[in-house]
């Protein structure tokens, strides 16, 4: 006979297990392709772009590309979202969102009021993991990319800022936020000054130790990543000689954004970098640059697990597999 107790201990699991998945899990899935709502009054446009294999019982991460000044939700689906998507395999739902005017001025918020009510479709309508939500852009982008960060902390678990500067507005700001700044010393469009700014204010909401953060000398061929020791979320600040780009090139002419932000991405979620483990900064995805992970234990959900060069574990947590995204990057999934 099974004890109250016992009875009430698995109603409560099974409330739990309920409450973990989002409304849109075991849906049928909106198509990829261009969407439009009304906010304040105005016709928004966002493009969709779910997984190939898009599974309607599993929860998926989600990443928000905002475009830059006089770019276009089309010009950041077209190019891959910032090079992510390639990296993404089937674990990722992409939202590439069209601002007013070719820009993010975010007058009156009404921008974060867009960027709440696709949060809150992509919840009704789709299998998402309420605990992966992610922003990047490059210059305006950039700045959007900030401001939701400072607006909407509990929504987005980090964000990738590419030559940003506060643009977009910062209301709230208060509560952390993983932070990765990505900045060019020969920047003459947003001073390097200017994207050091963000990365300061992240420095302090995120309670980091300051520390020297040498950045190349304009118009040199590398980059410097800096990842610093935080007590409430992980703050890297990576420095290239280059001008104003959404793609840098760094040591070797490699471009290093994509890799870096989703590996800053994946940290943020298995804890690597973060104020339970200062010890462990997030994983760069150049070859022959990780560092390695030595022991029995296997990488968690999301976490890279193979690719060239790759000297971490092989092996994915109970539940998840390893699977190839390209010949540098395999992740568990």
């Amino acid at each position: 006979m099974v004890s109250t107790r016992t009875l009430a201990f698995a109603l409560l699991g099974a409330s739990q297990a309920v409450d973990a998945a989002t409304p849109g899990c075991g849906k049928a899935p909106p198509s990829s392709g261009t969407k439009s709502m009304t906010v304040n009054g105005k016709n928004r446009q966002y493009i969709l772009q779910l997984p190939s294999n898009y599974d309607r019982n599993k929860s998926h991460r989600v990443v928000f590309g905002y475009h830059w000044r006089d770019g276009s939700m089309n010009d950041v689906a077209n190019g891959g979202f910032y090079g992510l998507r390639s990296l993404a395999g089937d674990s990722t739902i992409f939202v590439a969102p069209n601002g007013l005017n070719a820009g993010w001025a975010n007058s009156g918020g009404e921008d974060i009021t867009f960027t709440d009510q696709i949060v809150a479709l992509l919840k009704n309508d789709l299998c998402v993991d309420e605990g992966q939500f992610f922003a990047t852009g490059w210059s305006y982008g950039g700045a959007m990319s900030h401001s939701v960060a400072c607006s909407r902390p509990n929504v987005f678990k980090a964000v990738s800022v590419i030559a940003g500067a506060q643009l977009s507005g910062c209301s709230g700001g208060t509560t952390p936020v993983a932070y990765l700044g990505i900045h060019g010393a020969a920047d003459n469009v947003l001073s390097i000054s200017m994207g050091r700014q963000l990365r300061d204010k992240w420095l302090q909401t995120n309670g980091c130790t300051s520390k020297n953060a040498p950045d190349p000398s304009a118009g040199q061929q590398s980059h410097i990543k800096t990842t610093y020791t935080c007590s409430r979320a992980a703050v890297t600040w990576i420095g290239h000689g280059g001008g104003h780009v959404p793609d840098p090139s760094g040591s070797n002419g490699a471009k290093f954004a994509p890799g870096e932000t989703w590996s800053f991405f994946n940290a943020a979620v298995s804890g690597g970098g973060s104020p339970t483990n200062p010890s462990n900064p997030s994983p760069t995805t150049n070859p022959g640059t990780q560092p390695s992970n030595p022991g029995t234990n296997c990488a968690a959900r999301w976490g890279q697990c193979g690719g060239e060069g790759w000297n971490g574990p092989t092996c994915c947590e109970s539940g998840s597999t390893c699977r190839a995204s390209n010949q540098w990057y395999s992740q568990c999934l």
